[in-house]
């Protein structure tokens, strides 16, 4: 019989807990959210394997499917979907002899009327454990020429499957040099001049190096079309006037394995000369150990603040633009 769960403040909800080895192969749920879209901020999805104190999965409900800036956001891809009014999770999540999966509600008000099922597979004790399913939330504000952003940290043994983020502009883009408004500065959304660094292994050397965010996104000329989906890679939001952009990646023929340590970094525009936000969550599979996990961000500190610094500055490129026409007509007349 379907019933529907309510969390009250500060409250666990236990979605499944399971003993012995097996694999959880599909997560869904579903809540109203008319009147209570900061559940996505507030509620917290945690996955503890084999036993462990701390999560191995540790992240926003919303942040986990996609939903950035706060809102909904209308993903389709191939391990996680946000649509028709549902959460789903794809990610195949082995576990070796004890799974449990959790929400929290960190925020201040009830959130009423959860649905979820939690599929999943009972397999035979294993010989040798395999590596599990992490999931990391990070959020950044940067300032120009601060260092570049880190997407995750990990040390021990395992491979990068997917990654999502969530970018916000807050730099002043329409300002000398004049050339500089359209590239590097990309009328606002130039952050994405700022390329991915990932280095496995501490080997720098080897470092893999891209070209540009919306690069690494496996897109290109800043998400031109965008939204679009696509089972692995895609773009669920992309907006000049509020200097927002958001994508989505999963590594599914081509995981990035590390064998001591991975470290994921995002240039914040080219040479790190752009202000903004970076919101994004990581995911993997390791071995156990993995390293501790940053603290998520305050409840209070979770609501995404709106950069008027955007709108601001297409207000003056428009009245600039309407000034210009008004002379031309004015000196045709003439």
């Amino acid at each position: 019989m379907k019933k529907a769960h309510d969390l009250e403040p500060g409250a666990t909800l236990v979605l499944a807990e399971v003993e012995g080895a097996g694999r959880i192969v599909r997560l869904w749920l579903t809540l109203p959210l008319l009147g209570q879209r900061d559940a996505l901020r507030n509620v917290v999805l945690r996955m503890f394997w084999d036993g462990e104190e701390e999560p191995s999965v540790n992240v926003p409900l919303g942040e986990f499917f996609g939903a950035a800036f706060g809102a909904p956001k209308r993903v389709v891809s191939r391990y996680i979907v946000r649509e028709g009014g549902a959460f789903l999770s794809r990610f195949v999540m082995p576990f070796n002899t004890a799974a449990r999966i959790e929400l929290c509600n960190e925020g201040r008000r009830r959130v009423r009327q959860v649905f979820f099922q939690v599929g999943y597979l009972e397999e035979p004790a294993r010989t040798e454990p395999l590596p599990t399913f992490h999931a990391q939330f990070r959020r950044k504000r940067v300032a120009a020429g601060d260092p570049a952003v880190e997407v995750l940290a990990a040390r021990g043994t395992g491979r990068l499957v997917g990654v999502t983020v969530a970018i916000e502009n807050r730099s002043w883009w329409l300002k000398p040099p004049i050339r500089h408004i359209v590239l590097p500065r990309g009328f606002g959304l130039g952050l994405l001049e700022g390329w991915e660094t990932i280095v496995t292994d501490d080997d720098v050397e080897q470092a893999l190096v891209g070209t540009g965010a919306e690069d690494y996104f496996l897109s290109g000329f800043y998400f031109a079309g965008a939204p679009f989906f696509t089972p692995t890679h895609g773009c669920t939001h992309r907006s000049f006037f509020s200097g927002r952009v958001a994508a989505y990646r999963f590594h599914e023929d081509d995981p990035v394995p590390f064998t001591t340590s991975l470290s994921f970094l995002f240039d914040h525009g080219l040479k790190n000369q752009m202000a903004g936000e970076y919101s994004s969550t990581a995911y993997w599979y390791q071995a156990e150990p993995h390293a501790p996990f940053p603290p998520l961000p305050d409840v209070e500190a979770r609501p995404y603040a709106f950069a008027w610094v955007n709108p601001v500055q297409w207000l003056v490129v428009g009245i600039l633009a309407l000034t210009l026409v008004a002379v031309l007509a004015y000196a045709c007349a003439a």
